[in-house]
């Protein structure tokens, strides 16, 4: 880690997955969830619907496919994750209305809150940095529901410490898009003539499209780890969040 602090600091952005909490695919939860799924679909389509084991793999896991296909081909328009479920049940000849649809997302997403930790650092470094007079916020590429997020947060016991949290899928564009950044840092209130220090795990979101704002950055490599060294570029390294306030000056 980088010895020298970020000096005039006023606001700090931070990225949401692999940099505040880890994730891991609640297997026996989905398939829990998509057996009530199941029976649902049953009693209102009045007739015989795939299994819960077939639904969850051709339901959610092709969306998790098809999103992680759009992330890797480096897309900044985010995916309209209410067709991808549409098309999902269509392809097993389910044709659902749009509230039956979000139904379907918002249940599965309710079995993903049990797959979500927070990082063992976050809440006693937002903890200190509350206090401190920093303005925080989340800017997170998520192509799921602004509200679905919002509410791993409070799961999380983390949402009171933000004064503003961002969604790719609440505004349409992802990260690197200048438009993502510039919307959490205008929720805020603008920089004021401060610095702003954004903080995540992804070198092209979370540290080069920061910059071209005249952001500062910071790497963390608390549950990914991506080589500056590999991009040519020179960035503070954390190998976990506990080491971010020391770096931070006011």
């Amino acid at each position: 880690m980088s010895a020298t602090a970020v000096k005039r600091v006023t606001t700090v952005l931070f990225d949401y997955g692999h940099t505040l909490m880890d994730f891991a695919r609640p297997q026996e939860l989905l398939v829990e969830a998509y057996h009530r799924i199941n029976q649902r679909l049953e009693q209102e389509l009045e007739a015989e619907v795939p299994s819960a084991a077939r639904m969850l793999v051709e339901v959610s896991e092709r969306v998790d496919d098809e999103i992680g296909r759009s992330y890797r081909g480096g897309a900044e328009q985010e995916v309209d994750i209410a067709s991808l479920y549409e098309d999902a049940l269509s392809a097993l000849g389910m044709h659902l209305t749009p509230e039956t649809v979000t139904w379907v997302i918002e249940h599965e997403q309710d079995a993903w809150l049990n797959g979500i930790t927070a990082s063992p650092h976050a809440i006693p470094v937002l903890e200190e940095l509350k206090p401190r007079g920093f303005r925080l916020g989340i800017v997170s590429n998520a192509a799921f529901a602004p509200q679905s997020m919002r509410n791993q947060l409070e799961s999380l016991e983390l949402s009171q410490y933000f004064d503003a949290t961002v969604y790719s899928s609440e505004i349409g564009v992802r990260k690197p898009n200048r438009a993502i950044y510039e919307s959490c840092v205008e929720r805020l209130g603008g920089a004021n003539g401060g610095r702003v220090v954004f903080v995540g795990d992804r070198l092209r979101e979370d540290v080069v499209g920061p910059r071209k704002l005249g952001f500062d950055a910071v790497l963390t490599h608390e549950f990914r780890q991506e080589d500056p060294a590999e991009w040519g570029i020179a960035v503070p390294v954390i190998t976990s969040l506990d080491q971010l306030p020391a770096l931070i000056a006011d």
